[in-house]
């Protein structure tokens, strides 16, 4: 079985290959605030440590990343970022009301890697914080579709190197049994995707992963997991695939919560109808 690792980013130094990896990940800075959807998600896991994730608001008060990435009490969401240390006009920062992984993930074979966050309050629209909306269609990303990653992770191997801008990259994706046979005998389900790019191996590495894979204007992946050296030409990066049923889950666990605040704001008209007697 081949190591890999999901593409968390934590202050722990992790000792898993003995080979050296100098492929770095292609990309460039994106336009400030050219992803309004884009979260920061930041999660102490104790002893001075932190784990970070990157995620997608796809509601005023819900956002979406893997089921991988560290969630707890502490974890702390921004959005409207685009420079980590100098943070701007746009940045609305929320605490964690509820975590969300889907039921159904398997943290061996990384298989529904998704999870809701709901935030402790409602985001504002503005030029740099917006939705980006959950897929409308369901189809196969065809091999060869562009697709869009944008992300605070490592810029190369080196563990220092997780970036103070937003970086993105565009990578083609490859059919799942292309990146079947290069990933064998680690499965590739049904709910997953993989891109590659076959020149320059760029692609996602630590720190990267939760954040959002944009295919033609859609919303339809979420960055999994890959080896633990990043921008490899033999091992595609790979990511949760929002088919059908994923996207029915996150919608239930939405709606769901709808009716919940329904449900106690009506008990509230209650009780006041009840006072007023």
């Amino acid at each position: 079985m081949r190591v890999f690792l999901p593409l968390f980013a934590a202050t722990v130094t992790l000792f898993i290959h003995t080979y050296v990896c100098t492929e770095i990940i292609g990309g460039k800075e994106a336009k400030p605030h050219s992803r309004p959807y884009m979260a920061y998600i930041y999660t102490e896991i104790g002893n001075g440590q932190a784990a970070t994730c990157d995620g997608a608001l796809i509601d005023s008060s819900w956002v979406l990343t893997a089921a991988h990435c560290t969630i707890n009490s502490s974890t702390i969401i921004k959005l409207g970022l685009h420079s980590l240390s100098n943070q701007g006009q746009y940045v609305q920062r929320f605490q964690v009301l509820n975590w969300i992984p889907h039921p159904h993930y398997n943290n061996l074979t990384f298989d529904n890697d998704v999870q809701l966050v709901q935030l402790n309050g409602t985001a504002t629209s503005s030029n740099g914080v917006s939705p980006q909306k959950l897929p409308s269609a369901f189809s196969e990303v065809k091999a060869g579709t562009i697709c869009k990653l944008a992300g605070w992770g490592r810029t190369s191997n080196d563990p220092k190197s997780n970036s103070d801008k937003l970086m993105e990259v565009s990578l083609p994706a490859i059919s799942r049994d292309k990146c079947a046979e290069m990933w064998y005998p680690n499965k590739i389900t049904k709910n997953m995707m993989c891109t590659l790019d076959p020149k320059t191996g760029k692609g996602s590495c630590n720190g990267d992963s939760g954040g959002p894979l944009i295919c033609q204007e859609q919303l339809r992946g979420v960055v999994s997991y890959g080896l633990p050296c990043c921008g490899t030409l033999t091992f595609p990066p790979v990511y949760a695939f929002l088919n059908k049923d994923i996207v029915d889950w996150i919608k239930r666990q939405m709606e769901n919560d709808n009716w919940i605040k329904r449900e106690i704001k009506n008990l509230d008209w209650i009780k006041r109808g009840i006072k007023k007697k």
